[in-house]
């Protein structure tokens, strides 16, 4: 492992590389070893590397999944995250010399993953040395000016992209289409493209104005290149990679071929990851509204009761679960890292959600790991405010399980019981998550009443469209 991974105090670095380094005699040794981290990763550098490629809310640090990849697989292990997001758990499995498949319904999730962890020879990386001066001379030359501007949604973020900023996008994006045919780098273009829009977005001068586009992609995929050669220091050999757009409740996945499952689900009423990445999706020609419709814990709908939208998503975990045992191997290990929500002034404490189900799955529970998390790091939502916590649970993969994840006879029955006990738990005591604001005792009464109303509705809302 190469110390520029980290850059924190040495000590501490030294202490967490000979940690993982060590070889254990017994697996009850590599869980005893759990103990011995600091799970906070306080003053660790998180952006390293492929790390550093893309902005993404939400993602998790990647000491997390280094940590489980160096103690519980070995070379040439599959590695599987059924919600990759951003890919941290794929990249760190790539740098690590683990093969890995990483799966996400966010195309734009997909693409950041695969550009990620691959390799790229450096004849590629001069062909798009080359178009870059290329991209430069076209928008220079005032050749031809964008012939049309991209239909943004009606937004107050859409005030941003001025006319000329429209134009540089859409000349930088003509241009990279040239490039469709060399995969590797034309994704890294777009990748770099999207960067830059979300540079745009992020932008204090408002309108727009005062930045310069091309610079701008230019230093993203300069710095992107410079990385890529870097990592041919650290990883020798290109490990197998498969990225998938696909569902979690039903991957595209063999059976039983992984020794390690690192995952960090949605949160449930979180955010909306499609409005955060509607525009960059946007100009690269991504179904935003396709990923829109089927995103998991968005608080977009079930306006009327919100509670609709929790058993919803308990549903959509359980059946994710589900195949999270279908593909790991008996004994493997499964880890999912998961913070706690807020619905209606109440705390949904996810992580025993995801423990409850557990037993049912053939898991039995290893260990449960509270962490503090940087707050300067994590993002904060309107609708739950500042996550600075989340739990890792370690599980472990006792049998296979004869249970469908399409069975909506099984679901309906696990998701009603956590309901109940989570109806039980506001009546005895309402507001467990009023986070300083003033509400009346009478609106607090009304959740029980509507969890009820939510109870009733689970047959109809936990169903698959089409099933």
């Amino acid at each position: 492992m190469q110390e520029i991974l980290f850059e924190t105090e040495l000590n501490v670095i030294q202490e967490y590389e000979n940690l993982l380094d060590s070889c254990y005699p017994a697996k009850q040794d590599k869980y005893d070893a759990l103990n011995l981290i600091d799970w906070d990763f306080k003053n660790f550098q998180t952006q390293y590397l492929t790390h550093r490629f893309h902005s993404y809310p939400a993602r998790f640090i990647p000491q997390i999944p280094k940590a489980f990849i160096k103690l519980f697989t070995n070379e040439d292990d599959f590695v599987i995250d059924p919600f990759c997001g951003c890919g941290t758990t794929i990249a760190e499995a790539f740098l690590n010399g683990r093969n890995s498949i990483g799966n996400d319904f966010n195309p734009l999730a997909c693409l950041i993953t695969k550009v990620k962890s691959r390799l790229i020879p450096e004849e590629d990386l001069i062909i798009l040395g080359k178009k870059l001066i290329g991209i430069k001379r076209y928008i220079d030359s005032d050749h031809r000016r964008a012939e049309y501007l991209k239909k943004l949604p009606r937004r107050n973020i859409s005030n941003l992209f001025n006319r000329d900023i429209i134009n540089e996008l859409c000349l930088i994006k003509e241009s990279l289409e040239e490039l469709r045919d060399k995969t590797e780098i034309y994704e890294l273009g777009l990748v770099a493209l999207s960067t830059t829009i979300w540079s745009i977005i992020e932008s204090e001068n408002g309108h727009g104005n005062g930045i310069d586009v091309f610079a701008n992609f230019y230093k993203k995929i300069s710095n992107t290149m410079d990385t890529i050669r870097e990592i041919r220091n650290i990883v020798k050999k290109q490990p197998k990679v498969k990225v998938l757009h696909g569902d979690a409740r039903f991957l595209e996945i063999d059976s039983n071929i992984s020794n390690l499952i690192m995952t960090s689900p949605p949160y449930v009423n979180a955010l909306d990851y499609y409005r955060v990445h509607m525009y960059n999706m946007l100009w690269l020609g991504m179904d935003y509204n396709g990923f829109r419709r089927h995103e998991i814990g968005g608080h977009s709908h079930f306006i009327a009761n919100r509670f609709r939208l929790l058993s919803e998503y308990l549903a959509d975990m359980l059946r994710s679960m589900i195949e999270m045992n279908r593909v790991l191997r008996k004994g493997g290990i499964c880890v999912i890292a998961i913070g706690n929500s807020s619905l209606e002034y109440e705390r949904i404490e996810s992580y025993k959600h995801f423990l409850a189900f557990a037993p049912y799955l053939n898991f039995n529970t290893i260990k449960t790991i509270f962490r503090n998390i940087d707050t300067t790091r994590k993002y904060t939502s309107k609708n739950i405010g500042k996550i600075d916590d989340e739990y890792i649970i370690v599980l472990e993969k006792t049998n296979d399980i004869n249970i469908n994840s399409r069975d909506n006879g099984f679901v309906e029955e696990i998701v009603t019981k956590q309901m109940k006990e989570f109806e039980q738990k506001v009546q005895k005591s309402p507001g467990s998550s009023l986070r300083g604001k003033k509400v009346s005792e009478k609106r607090l009464k009304q959740n029980a009443e509507r969890i009820a109303e939510a109870i009733k509705s689970i047959p109809q809302d936990i169903k698959i469209k089409g099933l």
